[in-house]
């Protein structure tokens, strides 16, 4: 039989590695939802404007496997090395540049592309202010991944929401874009 003295220090670990995963994990959650607005579709995929490199380590914390940033290094806030201090933390890393005025349908076949080939990793789909980034993962999601549009549109609208200025319907070129890759795929 074990002494009482054994009990408590083996009580006492317990609880301090309870204790310090729960912390760890708390955490996690709020670095990424220090993102730029940052959305979280399901366990496998989210997606935010420019992380910062102060927000870079949580997401390894957060155990993302993919960043796929869609936004070109002439944004604000967007860093040339970002690939590079990605990569450096284990994780794996696409850079898309879409241009804004002019989204090509290409880079959205390049998108849905990566995409499928990364079934099963935790990706955070990333640009300036999360506008090209919800619009491709609506489209992910509607085209590829079998979400219901009406839900999916949902999301999309009130991420576009919180940029003032950015609501869909007062940005012909980005509704357009979203229509034609619709027609597109059917």
């Amino acid at each position: 039989m074990q002494s009482p003295r054994y009990v408590s220090k083996l009580t006492r670990l317990l609880l301090v590695g309870t204790l310090w995963c729960s912390q760890t994990a708390a955490n996690e959650e709020i670095g990424l939802l220090e993102l730029v607005n940052y959305f979280e579709y399901g366990p496998y995929l989210a997606s935010s404007g420019q992380p910062t490199m102060d927000q870079l380590p949580a997401l390894a914390e957060a155990d993302i496997e993919l960043v796929i940033n869609l936004a070109p290094v002439t944004e604000p806030g967007a860093y040339a090395d970002e690939g590079d201090l990605i990569r450096q933390l284990g994780i794996d890393y696409v850079h898309i540049p879409v241009n804004w005025d002019d989204p090509p349908l290409s880079d959205l076949e390049t998108f849905l592309s990566v995409m499928e080939k990364a079934k099963g990793k935790r990706v955070l789909v990333h640009c300036y202010l999360n506008a090209r980034a919800s619009a491709f993962t609506y489209l992910w999601r509607v085209l590829k991944a079998g979400d219901d549009r009406s839900s999916a549109m949902q999301d999309l609208v009130s991420i576009w929401d919180l940029n003032e200025g950015y609501e869909l319907r007062t940005v012909p070129v980005w509704s357009g874009f979203i229509e034609s890759a619709e027609k597109s795929d059917g």
